[in-house]
């Protein structure tokens, strides 16, 4: 489980940009949740929805739209009911604590996305966000930061003799597949005559079998961007060419140069450069990798079993449809 805190600006100016209709018509005071008698609204749902919501509608309508919106809905009010215990968590330790220098930093980073003082104050007032509420937010955020990382994430380690481990038990995920590395030259069809742009290849083809450069007629007739690269496509993996290519590049030798070979854009004409076999990574390569993922794994892990801990001795009462659950 990851904590995703909606950064202020994020909201501050997808609400300038025109969401300003959607929360006049969706941000309420109705009451969607009660976490040790804390209340939870919809507006501090919808707060966190807005800029969800500017990225669904772009892609989705009707019926569609609102289900993905209502299913993000009821992720994030999960998220705020979880958040909530955890504010409340840190609010009794009284070793956990957020400096008005800390918050300060913050605000002054927020206010830097802003050309000047007056416009961030002036977008802060138009959307009815006042400089107090603005502080007592991000206060909040870090706090819930800092009893993660108290009561989670101080207490996780990874061992090296753990990261070998997993290296061991999952070596087939370390596979490097073949690798090619190729040089081309690229005729395209554009408005062209197909069978011009093919008789064109089969004289490049010519050429190169006389022994003029690959180089020298890559920079006097590929039409591919790589040109300024003298046509180097740099190693491909197995698996990632198309297979009229593959198919072609992975037999011949290094040093070979290959027929035109026609594809649904034009022709190319390839150089093998070098060649490397499958094999697999090292440790010493990916054990940054494994670590992540391993650490990635006990993060989610144990933030469950505290958030389950503090839930089971929360009361906690969620609202849907004016209805309540328990």
């Amino acid at each position: 489980m990851t904590r995703v805190f909606t950064p202020l600006i994020i909201i501050i100016i997808c609400l300038s940009l025109g969401l300003s209709a959607f929360a006049q018509t969706e941000f309420t005071q109705k009451i969607l949740a009660v976490v040790n008698s804390e209340a939870i609204t919809q507006t501090d749902v919808d707060e966190i929805l807005a800029p969800i919501y500017l990225q669904y509608k772009s892609t989705y309508s009707g019926n569609e739209l609102a289900k993905k919106v209502q299913v993000a809905r009821d992720d994030i009010l999960n998220q705020l009911i979880e958040d909530k215990l955890i504010l409340q968590q840190a609010q009794k330790d009284e070793t956990i604590t957020v400096s008005e220098k800390e918050i300060d930093a913050l605000v002054n980073e927020l206010r830097s996305n802003f050309k000047t003082a007056e416009e961030f104050d002036q977008i802060l007032k138009d959307q009815k966000v006042t400089l107090i509420d603005l502080r007592k937010r991000y206060k909040e955020q870090l706090l819930i930061k800092k009893a993660v990382s108290k009561e989670v994430l101080s207490k996780i380690s990874i061992p090296p003799s753990e990261v070998s481990e997993y290296y061991e038990a999952n070596k087939a995920t370390f596979v490097i597949p073949e690798q090619v590395r190729l040089r081309s030259i690229f005729l395209s069809f554009n408005d062209a005559p197909k069978e011009e742009v093919e008789k064109k290849a089969n004289e490049i083809y010519e050429q190169l079998q006389k022994g003029v450069e690959f180089v020298e007629l890559v920079e006097k007739y590929s039409e591919a961007p790589n040109v300024i690269d003298a046509g180097d496509m740099g190693f491909m993996n197995r698996g990632t060419l198309r297979e009229e290519i593959e198919d072609t590049a992975f037999k011949l030798e290094i040093g070979k140069i290959t027929k035109p070979v026609k594809t649904s854009s034009g022709f190319y004409i390839f150089k093998i450069e070098d060649k490397k076999p499958a094999s697999v990574s090292n440790l010493k390569s990916v054990q940054d990798q494994i670590r992540n993922k391993l650490y990635s794994n006990k993060v989610e892990k144990k933030l469950n079993e505290w958030i389950n801990k503090l839930k089971k001795s929360a009361l906690i009462e969620v609202k849907t449809n004016e209805k309540e659950k328990s």
